[in-house]
């Protein structure tokens, strides 16, 4: 064995791994959990350490225990948060302002004050997991998700601003949360060594998290700022540290959900305040759901497994379930303690026991040490985590708006300032009215801007005939006619859901398209749904536009959309739009109709219309211009062929014998797509009576490029290749002229082609 292999360290055995990272996550969040558990019963004042502190320990030692037992993440830590500990001080300040509380506070019963505030919030807990408990029964794991993003980032903003501010008082020598008409008071006779303790902690976080990103920053600044303050009170014993935490840290909660049934005063108490303490419970519940949520789709992504959110979602309620009836903090799943555990090498059920014997062996045996640890400390602690939580998604959306603002570039339409603006509401309603308010508001208006997001972008696009013509081909003098009424179609491509949100503009779209628009297009292709609302929109539509004289036609209306129209519609017996497969197949009906309207007044289309049931070679394209000695030569070489309607005269791929020239009815080129859900057919275009087909491929020997299918019945008369290339040897001349009529007619077509996209892109 080589000298290198003999001194490889030894890979430690799992289990030691899981004991050392579990061991190391809880030591990590140490300080997170203290000082949430003092932020939780803040308003209680003096006394908030006896209650938030065990509180905040009950939570992360029951919660880790219940998690490692019924959850199936890879790695997991269950702990107070910022949201949860500040939703639950909401509840916490109304409940101090009970007369009964207030009056406690100030005298010897102070600790019964402190035992019904903490049975209220206790029972909050225990609402909390119920409805946990519930969403996950229902398999609503996931409504958590469907948060808007502005509504989420403005919450979360908040809450740190939040932590930032409730952070103030002790930085300043006063009681956590006072009041600030209070601070003045408070702060009077305070020195500087509150403030120097506090800012010298977060230095030290920021200094460490830069220098050391794998160490746990808050937990070696809390150690720093314990250690300075014992430095600062030995050598400058007149500059205070300011007010320390609380010897009965280390007492057990000092309530519980239990505590009603024994007590008849803190009874009392939870009844008088149900109200408050169910809405709060269901609050806890939907922030701490979402939070956990969004932990464990975070701490589980690249690892490959699969987690099942209502079973860790019904984990999580079981443990505030029980952690209620023992008097805990609500408790989440900890991303922050978590990825702690991971980087120091732990996972699974074992990391999460370490983790909850850790907190419990620092809780016990340590209580006394946290006792002498200045609130300021603790502050300063709290000031970076309230920084950290500012949202990534808001800082950097907002940067790149301010960057294109002040660089010109920002697009027309650009709805940023909106997200930003509706951000920056909750943000504020949740700092100045609560959490509770922030949320709801932001909800409604975000339901708001979606309406009007989903209301402006129904309409895709609106088009005149001109730029989206039918594919048929005409022959050239109806087709010179036919350039001057598609003007009078106007086609309106729809996209996502048509329902009672989106559709409000339709009308007031279709009242603008006043006369010379005679036909009105609504391609439906795009539209994903059609709700009762959408129905009962297109039939007013319908009705204003026929009061007007002009009709609605409905392209792409198969599927779903149609069953939709025919369940929801009420059209009038007779009065119904005409319905067509696609949008192509609705404006070649529009052009048909306008045509017919136009030889009413016009007996020279009425001819040119009335000869297409049966047309002579002579009035053909290909022969136009053919001397009549000449014109019977090519009709000596030319076949007559009938067509059955949906008879196929050759398919994609074929080879090209042949050029067709349509004398009686209707073919077209298609192609079938094949699409996910089902194979369609798609036109490329139709020919009528004059027009030629199949020269392309004819020219260029490259084979078909699409199906030629009859659309009725039909008649053609065929050239074929071989007496197109015996009349070339023989007949130079004729053949000449023959190419100059195939050159013209593609011409032709290309030219309307140029027209259309010209139009599209005006």
């Amino acid at each position: 064995m080589s000298d290198a292999a003999s001194t490889a360290p030894v890979p430690a055995p799992p289990s030691l791994r899981a004991l050392a990272g579990g061991a190391t996550g809880a030591l990590a969040t140490l300080a997170v959990v203290v000082t949430l558990g003092l932020l939780a019963f803040a308003p209680l004042g003096a006394a908030a350490a006896s209650g938030g502190i065990p509180a905040a320990f009950a939570a992360t030692v029951l919660g880790s225990i219940v998690l490692a037992l019924a959850s199936r993440c890879s790695v997991t830590l269950a702990a107070p948060s910022s949201a949860t500990a500040l939703t639950l001080a909401a509840l916490v300040a109304t409940l101090a302002h009970d007369p009964q509380v207030a009056a406690a506070l100030g005298s010897a019963r102070a600790g019964d004050a402190v035992r019904w505030v903490a049975t209220a919030a206790a029972c909050a807990v225990v609402g909390m997991g119920l409805v946990q408990l519930a969403l996950a029964a229902c398999g609503l794991a996931r409504l958590a998700h469907f948060v808007p993003q502005p509504v989420l980032a403005g919450f979360v903003n908040g809450v740190a601003l939040l932590i930032i501010v409730s952070q103030i008082p002790p930085l300043l020598g006063a009681a956590p949360l006072a009041a600030p008409a209070q601070w003045p008071g408070a702060l009077e006779g305070a020195g500087a060594g509150p403030l120097v303790l506090g800012l010298g902690t977060a230095a030290c976080i920021v200094v460490v998290a830069r220098l050391r990103p794998r160490w746990p920053a808050l937990l070696v600044g809390l150690i720093a700022g314990f250690i300075a303050a014992q430095a600062l009170r030995a050598l400058s014993p007149d500059l205070s540290p300011g007010p320390l935490v609380d010897t009965a840290s280390a007492a057990l909660p000092p309530g519980a959900a239990w505590m009603p049934v024994v007590d008849d005063d803190a009874a009392d108490f939870v009844v008088r305040h149900a109200t408050s303490i169910a809405v709060t419970a269901v609050l806890l519940a939907l922030v701490g759901s979402l939070e956990s949520m969004l932990a464990i789709v975070s701490i589980e992504q690249g690892s490959g497994r699969r987690v099942a959110a209502d079973r860790e979602l019904a984990a999580l309620g079981l443990a505030n379930v029980l952690g209620g009836l023992v008097g805990a903090l609500p408790a989440v799943m900890l991303r922050a303690g978590a990825v702690a555990v991971r980087q120091a090498g732990g996972s699974g059920p074992l990391a999460a026991l370490a983790a909850a014997a850790t907190s419990l062996a620092v809780f016990v045996f340590a209580g006394p040490a946290l006792a002498l640890a200045p609130q300021a400390v603790l502050a300063g602690v709290m000031v970076m985590v309230g920084f950290s939580l500012f949202d990534r998604w808001s800082v950097q959306v907002g940067r790149r708006w301010w960057q294109a603002v002040r660089g010109g570039t920002l697009a027309e339409g650009d709805d940023t300032p909106v997200g930003l603006a509706l951000m920056l509401v909750v943000c504020v309603l949740t700092v100045a009215q609560g959490v509770a308010a922030g949320v709801a508001v932001g909800v409604v208006l975000s339901l708001v801007v979606f309406v009007r997001r989903v209301n402006r972008s129904l309409v895709r696009a609106q088009l005149s005939g001109m730029a989206r013509p039918s594919r048929r081909i005409y022959p050239g003098a109806i087709e010179a006619r036919l350039l001057g009424l598609r003007s009078r179609v106007a086609l309106l491509e729809l996209e996502g859901a048509l329902f009672f949100g989106s559709g409000a503009q339709l009308p007031e779209r279709a009242e603008a398209l006043a006369p010379p628009v005679r036909f009105v297009v609504f391609d439906l292709r795009r539209v994903g749904t059609v709700d009762e609302s959408g129905a009962m929109l297109l039939h007013e539509v319908a009705q204003r536009l026929a009061r007007r004289g002009q009709e609605l036609l409905l392209a792409g209306t198969g599927g779903h959309v149609a069953r939709s129209l025919r369940a929801f519609a009420p059209w009038a017996a007779g009065g119904a739009p005409r319905q067509f497969a696609d949008a192509d197949q609705a404006m070649e009906a529009a052009e048909a109709a306008l045509l017919t309207e136009a030889a009413q007044a016009d007996a020279a289309l009425a001819t040119l219309l009335a000869a297409e049931s049966e047309l002579p070679l002579q009035a053909c394209s290909l022969v136009r211009g053919l001397a009549p000695r000449e014109l019977t030569q090519v009709a000596a070489v030319m076949q007559r062929r009938e067509l059955r309607a949906g008879e196929v005269v050759f398919r994609q791929g074929d080879e090209a014998e042949a050029l067709y020239v349509v004398t009686r009815g209707s073919v077209s080129a298609v192609v079938v797509v094949r699409d996910a859900a089902a194979p369609r057919t798609q036109r490329f275009a139709s020919l009528g009576p004059g027009t030629m087909f199949g020269e392309m491929a004819l020219l260029d020997q490259a084979g078909r490029s699409a199906d030629a299918v009859a659309d009725t019945d039909a008649c053609l008369q065929v050239l074929s290749r071989e007496s197109l290339e015996a009349m070339l040897r023989e007949h130079p001349e004729l053949a000449a002229k023959l190419y100059r009529n195939i050159a013209a007619h593609l011409g032709e077509r290309l030219r309307a082609a140029s027209v259309a996209w010209q139009a599209a892109a005006a």
